[in-house]
């Protein structure tokens, strides 16, 4: 074992030096702090820049760190690409003598060229390269059957895997991939016990995720359930350290996001008995609590406890699975998977609506199945809030899962159905008849949906689909017999990336 470990720790050795690039020219090396001024195209520094190093990222070997110095203040930008991954372009914001970037979003195993350039006047000032390296093993494979490009939002999706039934399996791990299926970054964290990464959300406005943290033994360990981290991977925010397991009254579930205030909003069990509720919070970042509600504040309004699965030990009573909260105007919206979807006043805490069957909108539709079922994480589609868009699973009654979209008039207090996609005209229907599923609205009209928790002979996967209804963009996860990764929520954004031309 000993000797084992020391052939390791050279070949990790070898690793880190040839990830500290040096710059190269034909037939000869030179140092990273060389002022020689050769031709461009030799491959050499110009001067004024020196000091050109770049470094591979320990957290993250599909990315580095670049740093060089000018004699004077430059702005610059940098293009980074490899023979079969057009690449990217950043730049710097201001005009500065030390320079720092990090080059991220590479497919694994591609040596990349990267140039340096003057922002001023495009002049080319360097070119080094970098190889990346392997993605984790723990990322399983993922199989893309479907891509129309000129039809497909660009940008990386951000996605929490996790696994059926063998969830020993799974490793706390987060990652991105780009539109042609490659994982583009990954963040790794190690937590005591079985625990997953889950709930990704990427922060425009800090260039930052926030992740929750799910742990399912070991509740007696002093952990974080929750952390925000940058795309170099380094924690920059940790929730405080609480002692907790999945669905305990302590902790989170379904949902774990940041709002515009920077407070956070959580779904927590509550429990009465052997009747299991759920309860909605805001939190500051040192989770002193700012606001709460829980069903069982309700008696009036939510008098009457029906159990949707009963067994020998739970009722699973509200099973809420969506929060969304406005402190603009002291909204919250609620959605749980029995009862259906809510408004709610902040303020009075009292209930102004609900939507869905037995609810308070008069439907303008003519459908069979008019009303959702069962549904999984609204959103509305701007900031009217007239359009509102549901992953409808369908468990009690359709037993068939299906996007589905509603116009809405709080005035008058009517609905109108306005896009649905459930995919059984085209061959392409599936059902989460156990739960799961999201849906997501996207820059270029689209919609982003994952399947959810599916049965053995579907794949769980993420799927793009027109308003038309063409399934233009789709990956599966992974499946073998007896096991299959199942993909709860999925993400979609546009990096702070330049994509060049393919």
């Amino acid at each position: 074992m000993r000797k084992f470990s020391s052939i390791f720790f050279l070949i990790f050795l070898v690793f880190l030096v040839s990830c500290e690039n040096k710059v190269n020219v034909p037939d000869k090396e030179i140092s990273d702090s060389s002022t020689e001024t050769p031709d461009e195209d030799s491959g050499t520094v110009q001067e004024p820049l020196f000091d050109l190093k770049v470094e591979a990222n320990e957290k993250n070997v599909l990315s580095c760190r670049l740093t060089f110095s000018t004699s004077e203040e430059r702005k610059t930008f940098v293009k980074y690409y490899s023979e079969k991954h057009a690449g990217y372009k950043i730049g710097e914001d201001e005009a500065k003598s030390e320079h720092y970037f990090f080059l991220w979003g590479m497919r694994e195993n591609r040596d990349y060229k990267i140039e340096i350039y003057d922002a001023g006047t495009s002049e080319l000032l360097a070119k080094t390269n970098f190889r990346s390296g392997k993605a984790p093993d723990s990322i399983f494979p993922l199989h893309l059957v479907a891509n129309e490009k000129e039809s497909v939002q660009p940008g990386f999706l951000i996605i929490a895997q996790q696994s059926e039934p063998d969830e020993a399996r799974m490793e706390p791990i987060v990652f991105m991939i780009d539109t042609d299926g490659f994982v583009v970054w990954y963040f790794e964290h190690y937590l005591p016990g079985f625990s997953i990464l889950t709930d990704p959300a990427y922060r425009k406005k800090t260039n930052t995720i926030l992740l929750g943290i799910q742990k399912w033994q070991m509740e007696d360990v002093l952990t974080e359930e929750g952390i925000e981290i940058d795309l170099e991977g380094n924690i920059v925010w940790k929730s405080p350290d609480i002692q907790w397991t999945l669905y305990g009254e302590t902790t989170w579930h379904h949902v774990y996001r940041a709002l515009d205030d920077d407070t956070l909003v959580l779904i927590r069990a509550q429990y009465n008995d052997r009747v299991i509720s759920d309860r909605i919070v805001n939190l500051d970042r040192n989770y002193f609590e700012l606001w709460s509600w829980g069903y069982f504040d309700s008696p009036d309004y939510f008098d009457t406890v029906e159990c949707s699965e009963l067994s020998e030990y739970w009722c699973d009573w509200t099973h809420n699975n969506a929060a969304m909260m406005f402190k603009e105007d002291d909204t919250l919206y609620f959605n749980s998977l029995w009862l259906g979807f809510y408004k709610m006043d902040m303020n009075t805490k009292e209930v102004l609506w609900k939507f869905g069957k037995d609810g308070d909108f008069t439907m303008l539709s003519d459908h069979p199945y008019p009303w959702p079922a069962n549904t999984h994480d609204p959103k509305f589609m701007d900031s009217s809030r007239k359009r509102l868009l549901f992953f409808d699973n369908g468990i009690t009654d359709r037993f068939y899962s299906r996007i589905i979209e509603y116009e809405i008039d709080e005035e008058a207090m009517t609905a109108e159905i306005t896009f649905e996609y459930d995919g059984l005209d085209s061959g392409h229907a599936w059902w989460a008849g156990l739960g799961w599923g999201d849906a997501d609205y996207l820059e270029n009209g689209n919609i982003l949906v994952t399947k959810g928790l599916v049965d053995e002979s579907q794949n769980s996967s993420i799927f793009e689909v027109t308003r038309d209804g063409r399934v233009v963009w789709e990956i599966y996860s992974y499946q073998e017999e007896g096991f299959m990764i199942e993909l709860y929520n999925a993400e979609k954004f546009m990096p702070p990336l330049e994509f060049l031309n393919e």
